[in-house]
């Protein structure tokens, strides 16, 4: 397994089924005999490759919705005029440089007063073009660090609605094992296991609420394309 695939796709996974964890370890399930069993059988190797390839595609598929949400793909923004993140002339140097590397059929465009929106083509062309360059992990490997970070954190937000629904599930199963044991409404006899695990999954609930989100997903997005165009000063 590549390092991108265990940071950007296992980890989200691993994370996803920690309420499964959380309920093992309050009520002391014996995990590493049913992991070995369910291992031997390909069985979790098999699930954990499931759910990493569904995260990857919600994350991808909702990957537009987030640069809408931005104003547009992170490097698009970087490289226009308007934005203030890299000063003139350094943009300026990233330009004729990307016109050097892959020319567009109109030279002449002022991409100082031009719209976004009339660049964004051209932008889009010029990001395929650096990102086809930058493969090699090792010379660009604070730009591979970042793009983990990207996938790890989209990748997980892809999951958010799902991994919603298993917390929910999983705080239902939790209260109605203890409710056939003692009564429904009988609080003050629910054990601390119950309570331990139901606020461990409440706690972590929160997170997937009001951690991940599109603006957690913003800082190391914008952070690879920074370090995306810098890689111009290296080709």
């Amino acid at each position: 397994m590549d390092k991108y695939s265990l940071h950007a796709r296992i980890y989200p996974v691993v994370i996803f089924l920690l309420p499964i964890v959380i309920l093992g370890i309050t009520y002391s399930i014996k995990y590493e005999e049913y992991f070995q069993i369910l291992t031997t059988l390909g069985v979790s190797s098999a699930l954990v490759y499931m759910m990493s390839n569904i995260g990857r595609d919600k994350g991808k598929k909702k990957e537009n919705k987030l640069w809408q949400g931005w104003g547009g793909m992170p490097t698009i923004q970087l490289l226009h005029f308007r934005d203030n993140t890299i000063d003139d002339i350094t943009k300026r140097k990233y330009h004729n440089k990307l016109l050097k590397f892959d020319p567009i059929e109109k030279e002449d465009v002022d991409f100082e007063n031009t719209s976004l929106v009339n660049l964004s083509e051209i932008y889009q062309s010029w990001t395929k073009f650096l990102i086809s360059q930058t493969r090699d992990t090792k010379k660009y490997a604070l730009l591979f660090k970042e793009n983990m970070s990207y996938g790890f954190r989209r990748n997980l937000w892809g999951l958010k609605t799902i991994s919603l629904i298993f917390i929910s599930i999983a705080l239902l199963i939790n209260y109605v094992f203890a409710g056939l044991n003692v009564g429904f409404l009988c609080f003050n006899m629910f054990s601390s296991s119950f309570w331990i695990s139901e606020i461990a999954l409440l706690l972590l609930m929160c997170i997937w609420l009001f951690v991940i989100t599109s603006s957690w997903i913003k800082i190391p997005a914008y952070g690879y394309a920074e370090r995306l165009l810098e890689s111009i000063e290296t080709l």
